[in-house]
Formats: structure tokens, sequence, C-alpha cells
């Protein structure tokens, strides 16, 4: 019976067994984990958050009595797309050392486009409108309305100033 179990010290004891126990154990983790994943900074929305800007100002100038206006959003999140990594690992000994070298490459769908796993979209956190009109209370109540319609943000989160 004592031939039948393993024996754990021997194991241990032997530098060849510890690397592929390592080796076994981060391709375990690498499974569990489902590769890896990392965010990369849209610069299209950077443009798309300016045309908002322009679009709301556009629309709340039609506004009776609105005038001239100009808007200013600011996001509390920037738009950012997570795209999906394809991870190697190669353990090997070299010179009485244990070296293990990884590389990372970005899966890609039949479109040479990266795969993207999640995209987070730009989320709109106050907005400061400057408009003629702005002193006028009807007024200041449609531009905050058509705001809140368009941005789905919060009446507290919204300013309506008069230009000079």
């Amino acid at each position: 019976m004592r031939g039948d179990k393993l024996d754990i010290k021997k194991l241990i004891g032997d530098k060849k067994s510890i690397v592929y126990i390592a080796a076994v154990f981060v391709l375990g983790l690498f499974l569990l984990t489902g590769g890896s994943k990392t965010s990369v900074r849209n610069t299209e929305t950077d443009s798309g958050q300016k045309d908002m800007s322009r679009r709301l100002e556009k629309i709340l100038s039609a506004v009776e009595g609105a005038g001239n206006v100009r808007v200013l959003i600011s996001y509390s999140r920037t738009g950012e797309k997570v795209l999906a990594y394809d991870s190697e690992s190669e353990n090997r000994i070299e010179d009485g050392r244990d070296e293990t070298n990884v590389r990372n490459q970005v899966v890609y769908d039949g479109d040479s486009s990266p795969f993207v796993l999640e995209e987070y979209m730009p989320e709109p956190e106050g907005v400061i409108i400057v408009a003629q009109g702005g002193d006028n209370e009807n007024v200041k109540k449609q531009l905050i309305n058509g705001t809140v319609a368009l941005l789905g943000i919060d009446r507290h989160k919204i300013e309506v100033l008069k230009m000079k």
C-alpha cells in the first residue's frame, strides 16, 4: 500500500517537479480567468462628447427666449472599450533559474477589428448652460427640462446662467 501513495515531500524536493506544479498552477489560473482583458480609452468618444455639447447648444438655442446658448457637459467616466487578449506563457529552466515568458495578443474578429468584450459609454455628471435668456424663469425651466430629457441626469446637476 505504501508504494501507491504520492510522496509529497519527495515531489517538492525535486526542482523539476516544482516547475511542473507551478506551470500547472499558472495554466489553471489562466483557464479560470478566461484569458486576460484590458481596457483602451476610446478617442471616438472624445469627439462624441464635443458633438453632444454642440447638438445640445443647437437644440436649446431654438427654445423661445433662450437666444444664444453655450453648453458645457462634464463626464464622470470617459468612454472605453475592454478588448479581449489571448495569453500564452512558457516556463523553462535556464542556467538553474526558472524563467517564465508571457505573451499577450489582442484577439481580432473576422474583419481585423479587435474583439471588444465590453464598452462603457461616457456618463454625463453635470451641465452648465449659459444662455442670453438665462435670467427668465420660464426659459430656464425649459432649458433644464430639455437637458434632463436628453441626458437623463438629475435637475440639480444642471445650472442655467445668464449670458453677458
